[in-house]
């Protein structure tokens, strides 16, 4: 079969769950074309991921999607470890401290946050194709030959790109012929989204330590809860009743929660396993598909969507030839090591909370540690939350409050406002597509030189002590916050990436360091927008 068509700057994304809804947005956002496919007959209503947790708002709230979910979401401002049932916890871990202007985790039905991600996909343009799967893929340096199968037939066309967001049993992962690598035959767990009464209050996830399985409650809105606890093993086929799931929380969990209606019964399989890479060439794997693990502490989908933020603003670059394809391969290079330390992390504390034996001697004492030092706490509280994530290329993790070095998330910064006086933070002002040149203490000769280096890559903005005499696109920081923040100075710059991390910085105006990692990174700005250069005239005038 011949291809019917060639397509070789648009992006083919397969799988329309959280993470393949946000790399379609993403691409979109950032000006790439995009084709998204779903083997399924349409939205899978599936309940299994429901936290979301700071790093992944500023993603989302960065993307337009925050505020469609938040009124839909439980606020969770604190973690709970119980031992045995127990009603008092061993060991409570609070949001207080967490490095993110959302100092809370949000407890919210997949299903809700799907249908905030597929507005937004709709909203740009791009149309999700379900009964559409993938049969055969081919890839050579021109592109990659699709073959899919949909209700009106099969088709063979070639795309630029393919993402493969389908999930653990990935189509896409199967068809570069590489396989998930770690251990497969997992504990058995059961996962319920039932309506409870409970005089706990809904504000903490609670973690239950028990060496006949243990388990954790997620609070939702409007009195239900997701509850996931071990069990045995039970007979193929079966299928989970309120009834069984009632007897774990009066066994396990101290019997604190009254079930009634379930919405959604599931047996699962906690398995570990990532693939050895992320990019094969032109094809990309992101979310279940590159990395599997238990959800302990219900990072899955935070870190899918991060991949998937992480490689779309790449990719838009690539396909659109605004950057060579090397920097494809900073997405493995940065997002494999976070993998990595999610599926070791969340193995960790399922092993955890069912030890027994010396293991359950050994986890009683480090949870006294835990609970009796703070730093301790905090530490566990931000990688849960994974706001220490870091693309650092020395290693090392971000200090408290100390200036972010490149590969850090930038840190927002309190009290900064536009020139017309409203709030704004700094994932307000990456709703706009591109870098974000953030530049203290310049002319506008310096500005406009920066502008001239940067190009059609994003934009430059002046941080102003006072809105007199400011320009409209003026970021006002009267208290000066943000340079100390930066460790800036007088003058200097911060360049943000489009998914909120430190690329470079730099304590001088000087351009020169800017244009070193432009291409240092084969970044390419010889297109320039005619609404950005209009908007550089304007400012000059």
């Amino acid at each position: 079969m011949e291809p019917t068509s060639d397509e070789r700057t648009t992006v083919l994304v397969v799988g329309a769950g959280p993470v393949g809804l946000t790399a379609a947005a993403e691409l979109a956002r950032h000006g790439a074309q995009v084709r998204l496919v779903d083997a399924l007959d349409g939205p899978s209503g599936e309940f299994r991921a429901i936290t979301v947790h700071p790093r992944t708002q500023e993603h989302l709230s960065a993307m337009g999607v925050l505020d469609r979910i938040v009124d839909r979401a439980q606020e969770i401002t604190a973690v709970e470890f119980h031992v045995r049932g127990e009603a008092r916890p061993r060991v409570r871990l609070t949001t207080d401290d967490v490095d993110s202007r959302f100092r809370r985790i949000l407890d919210v039905p997949q299903v809700d946050t799907e249908t905030a991600l597929r507005e937004v996909v709709a909203e740009r343009g791009v149309v999700v194709e379900y009964g559409t799967r993938c049969e055969a893929l081919d890839q050579d340096d021109d592109g990659v030959t699709v073959t899919l199968a949909s209700p009106e037939g099969r088709e063979q066309r070639r795309y630029g790109w393919v993402v493969g967001a389908d999930g653990g049993h990935s189509a896409i992962r199967a068809a570069v012929g590489v396989r998930l690598e770690g251990e497969f035959e997992g504990e058995c767990s059961v996962l319920a989204d039932v309506d409870v009464e409970t005089e706990l209050p809904p504000t903490a996830l609670r973690l239950f330590v028990d060496p006949r399985g243990g388990g954790g409650v997620f609070p939702l809105a409007d009195g239900r809860a997701k509850i996931a606890a071990r069990v045995p093993r039970p007979e193929p086929g079966a299928t989970p009743t309120v009834g069984e799931v009632q007897r774990v929380v009066d066994e396990q969990m101290g019997g604190h929660w009254r079930l009634g209606t379930a919405h959604w019964l599931t047996y699962f399989e906690s398995r570990h396993a990532q693939v050895a890479r992320y990019r094969h060439g032109r094809v990309l794997l992101a979310g279940d598909a590159a990395h599997i693990h238990p959800p302990a502490a219900g990072q899955g989908m935070n870190t899918g969507i991060q991949d998937a933020v992480d490689l779309a603003w790449k990719l838009a670059l690539v396909s659109t030839g605004r950057a060579h394809d090397d920097l494809l391969d900073t997405y493995d290079a940065e997002r494999h090591p976070v993998g990595a330390a999610v599926v070791a992390q969340t193995s960790r504390l399922n092993d955890l909370l069912a030890a027994d034996g010396i293991g359950a001697h050994l986890r009683d004492l480090g949870l006294r540690l835990l609970g009796h030092l703070p730093v301790l706490g905090g530490r566990l509280m931000a990688d849960m939350t994974e706001t220490t994530v870091t693309y650092r290329t020395g290693g090392g993790r971000p200090g408290a409050g100390s200036p972010p070095v490149a590969g850090d998330h930038a840190p927002d910064v309190t009290d900064l406002r536009t020139a017309d006086g409203d709030p704004t933070h700094l994932d307000v002002l990456l709703r706009r597509p591109g870098h974000l040149l953030l530049v203290v203490g310049a002319e506008e000769s310096d500005l406009e030189r920066l502008q001239d280096v940067l190009g059609a890559l994003g934009a430059v903005v002046p941080v102003r002590r006072s809105s007199t005499g400011a320009t409209p696109d003026a970021v006002i920081d009267t208290v000066e916050g943000f340079a100390r923040r930066y460790g800036l100075g007088d003058h200097g710059f911060v360049l943000v990436r489009p998914d909120g991390y430190v690329a470079l910085l730099s304590r001088d105006l000087d351009a020169r360091p800017l244009a070193e990692y432009l291409s240092l990174h084969h970044l390419d700005v010889g297109h320039e927008p005619a609404s950005r250069a209009a908007s550089r005239r304007g400012r000059r005038s």
